[in-house]
Parts: structure tokens; sequence; C-alpha cells
């Protein structure tokens, strides 16, 4: 079956001397593996395409007992600029693509996850809002796709952390964690937001993913984000 669908490039690693492996979050049927063979020829042009992060149209033949589809063509749907100026931005987001690719399964579709993911895209190139919020507010949407939607209305909600700072006696934390869920960003001031407040919001949606991802405490580049997140900037 051909397969026309946009997508997000996850991860990409070198495969055999000339070829790649790329993982990338579909719209149409959510995370699936390429081989772009040849792609690491000084001749192919291809690689490019298939660089963490970049929003890309891709036509494949779906084979359903492969684990790896081949490539008919990509193009970019677009290209972001503003984003790659920024460290900050980049560290944040590769942790983004790794909590996507963690958190969803092969061949199973995401749309509104997948939407949310290029919202947050866009508001890190945009700079609409801070950096920290458009991260937290994924977050809060990776659990909401998986099941596990916040509801700081509910007394029960502190049961579902471990290892955490509390925060139901923290009613700023609540008062900005239920905008950001609202997507209310004119009501959250980020530099009003003290360094103690980071840390509970922060350690409360990252031990809330932990609790209901199995294995979620392994990621690499969580470890990195985590210091961004807690920093005063």
């Amino acid at each position: 079956m051909i397969i026309d669908t946009s997508a997000i490039v996850l991860k990409t690693f070198p495969y055999g001397e000339t070829s790649l492996i790329s993982r990338c979050f579909t719209k149409e049927k959510g995370k699936v593996s390429f081989i772009i063979k040849g792609a690491r020829s000084k001749k192919n042009p291809i690689a490019p395409y298939f660089q963490p992060l970049s929003f890309i149209k891709i036509i494949y033949n779906e084979k359903e007992k492969r684990d790896l589809q081949i490539v008919s063509k990509v193009h970019f749907i677009k290209i972001w600029l503003k984003i790659t100026q920024s460290l900050k931005k980049m560290t944040l987001l590769q942790s983004i693509l790794e909590i996507t690719d963690f958190s969803i399964e092969v061949n199973d579709p995401h749309p509104e996850l997948f939407k949310s993911l290029i919202e947050i895209i866009e508001i890190y190139e945009s700079d609409s809002i801070n950096s920290n919020l458009a991260f937290w507010l994924y977050e809060s949407v990776v659990l909401s796709e998986i099941g596990f939607r916040i509801d700081l209305e509910d007394d029960s909600y502190e049961s579902a952390s471990h290892n955490s700072l509390e925060i139901k006696d923290e009613d700023k934390c609540i008062y900005i964690l239920n905008n950001l869920i609202n997507k209310n960003f004119d009501k959250i001031s980020f530099k009003n937001i003290s360094s103690r407040e980071k840390k509970i919001i922060s350690n409360y949606l990252y031990n809330q993913l932990c609790y209901h991802i199995e294995g979620f405490e392994r990621l690499k580049s969580f470890k990195v984000a985590k210091n961004i997140l807690n920093d005063l900037s």
C-alpha cells in the first residue's frame, strides 16, 4: 500500500558502509523506521532530509512484514531556521524527540500527539512562549495521550508520583500547571516563577512520566534537560 504522510524525524544512525536507518514519527502510521540506502554517499543528496527534527513529507510502499520501510520520495515541509541558533532550544527539543520515541509504539498512530509535537516545535521557532513552559506543556500532552491526563482538581493526583517534591500544597505551582495545560499562556509570568517552583513543577511532571512509562528514567537526554528546566534563565 502506498503511504503518503508528513513526518518528524526522531532519530537517525548509520547502517552498513553507506546507508542510514531513520526512525520517524509519521502522522498516518505513527512510529516507522526507514532504511535509506546509499544516503551517506557523496553523490546522494537525501541525507539532510533525515536529520533529527526534520519536518518532511514521505511517500513509501508499505510492506507490513518489513521492519524497515524503503522511501520512494521525500521533501521538506518546513525548515526550522531559528531553532538551530539556540543550544538551549536544541537540547530541550532533542529530549522532546527522545520522549516521543520512547512513549509511542511502532505503527500506532497518534494524530493528536503528532499535531501537538508540531505546535511545540513552532513555539520554539517563534519564541511565542518560554522554552521551559513549552517543555512542561509537551510533557503534560504526552501523559494525556497515553491515558493519564493530569487533573489537579483531583485530590488523588499526588499518589501517582514518587520521589517528588510535594505539589499538592503549592497553590502557585498548581495555578501554573492548570493554566499551562489549558494553554492560558497569558496568565503565566515565567520570570515570576521561583527556582524552587520550577523544581517542583519539573520534578512532578518527570515523576509522573516515570510512574506511567516503564523505563522512562533511563532517558539520557532528560538529565541535561532537567538541569536547563531548573535553571533560572
